[in-house]
This record gives structure tokens, C-alpha cells and sequence, in this order.
């Protein structure tokens, strides 16, 4: 005759009343073991190319530690009907994807991120995110899911040239027609050449005009370089 009966979640013993007289110290170290590894215990689960399912005594513990050198895209599966809170961290090695999912097949499950600590919690048939709160871009900011980046071209406002390409010799021109900065090359005027070069910009007299006398033509070169 079973004389206790076990919590839903971490299968904390319940002794039914009047058992355990002599030997009470049984159920209670067994339940203050298990209260301590939900604090702080990890359970390490290795992987390489094939699935695991993570039983209710391994979800005792509240840091679950992936290792190995993945093979192929894994799942790590939480057992159905368990609720809490875990801590996922990722060592493993390898390019490709660990999915943390519940064995109940329900239709959320999260990305264990490689090389850190993700927070779950799963509800006993999903895996979600523990902190899902949505993060909204600032001005020239794009999210997308877990990826923030910057939008091209970067806007004069926001610290760029609001460009996305050059050809040779252009200069990038204040315009207050646009309210930012053109892209230009330099025009010659009378006597003078321009020759436009992959970062550069060499100006040359072409012949005629004063000087003086002076028998050396000028030339000058700059070296062109934007954002």
C-alpha cells in the first residue's frame, strides 16, 4: 500500500496521516533534497544527433546543462504535464540548433541560445520564453524576433551617410534640399582636370591660364573615405 502521494511538479513526497512515525526524517530529507536541488541543482544532459526527453527527476533540478558536440538540430523535450521555471545553458559545439519543447506536443516551444543562459518556463505542454516582453526599435532600429540590427542605408540623423554605395571619387556633399548629405564628384573648371580613382581624387592643371611663369604643373590627391 503506497502511503504518501507526490506534488505535480517536482514529485515532493506528501505522507498520508499517521505513516511514517518512527522514520518521518525518510520523507523529509527526501523532501528538502529535492526543495534544494529546485534552488540550485543542475542536471546535465549530453547530446550529439538525437532527441532527449527529460524526465520528471531530472526536472527536479532548476539548471538543465547541455553538452556535446552536436551532429544535427536536436530537441530537448520537458515532460508532459511538469510546470517551473528553468535555467537552459548551451555549451554545446557544433552549428546547429537545440529546440527546448514539451513531450506533451504542444505548439510553443524556444531556441536554447548557444553559448548562454536561456529562461524558460514551461505550463506542462509548452515551452515559452520566461521574460517574452516585446523590445520595440528606436529610429534606424529593425527587431526581428532576437535580432536587432541597424537599418540600411544608416540616416544622416542617426550618425551615418544615408548612402549605400560610392563610385570612384564621389564626396558626400551637405544638401539642405534633402536635409542630409549627397553623394558627388568633383567638376572641373577651365584648365583643370579631375581624375576620379578608387580613393582618390588627383586635380592637375591642364595648360594655359597665369601662374606666374611657374613650369611645373600641380597636382593633388586626397584620400576619400565615408561611413
Amino acid at each position: 500500500m503506497v502511503d504518501y502521494t507526490l506534488t505535480t511538479n517536482k514529485a515532493i513526497i506528501k505522507p498520508n496521516f499517521n505513516t511514517y512515525i518512527d522514520d518521518w526524517n525518510t520523507p523529509v530529507n527526501t523532501d528538502w533534497d529535492i526543495i534544494d536541488k529546485a534552488f540550485g541543482g543542475t542536471y546535465t544532459v549530453s547530446l550529439s544527433s538525437s532527441d532527449v526527453t527529460l524526465s520528471q527527476a531530472n526536472c527536479q533540478n532548476v539548471h538543465i546543462l547541455l553538452t556535446g558536440a552536436l551532429s544535427a538540430n536536436v530537441t530537448v523535450k520537458f515532460p508532459s504535464g511538469v510546470s517551473g521555471f528553468f535555467i537552459v545553458d548551451n555549451t554545446t559545439t557544433g552549428a546547429y540548433n537545440i529546440t527546448l519543447s514539451s513531450n506533451a506536443g504542444g505548439p510553443y516551444s524556444v531556441l536554447a541560445v548557444k553559448d548562454a543562459n536561456t529562461l524558460i518556463w514551461t505550463d506542462g505542454s509548452s515551452v515559452y520564453l520566461a521574460d517574452n516582453s516585446p523590445v520595440t526599435g528606436g529610429a534606424g532600429i529593425d527587431v526581428t524576433g532576437t535580432v536587432i540590427s541597424l537599418q540600411v542605408p544608416v540616416a544622416v540623423a542617426n550618425g551615418g551617410t544615408g548612402q549605400t554605395a560610392f563610385t570612384n571619387g564621389q564626396l558626400l556633399i551637405g544638401n539642405t534640399g534633402t536635409g542630409g548629405l549627397s553623394s558627388a564628384t568633383l567638376t572641373a573648371g577651365s584648365n583643370i582636370t579631375i581624375t576620379n580613382g578608387p580613393g582618390t581624387i588627383t586635380i592637375a592643371s591642364s595648360g594655359g591660364g597665369g601662374g606666374g611663369g611657374l613650369p611645373n604643373p600641380f597636382a593633388v590627391s586626397y584620400l576619400i573615405a565615408g561611413i
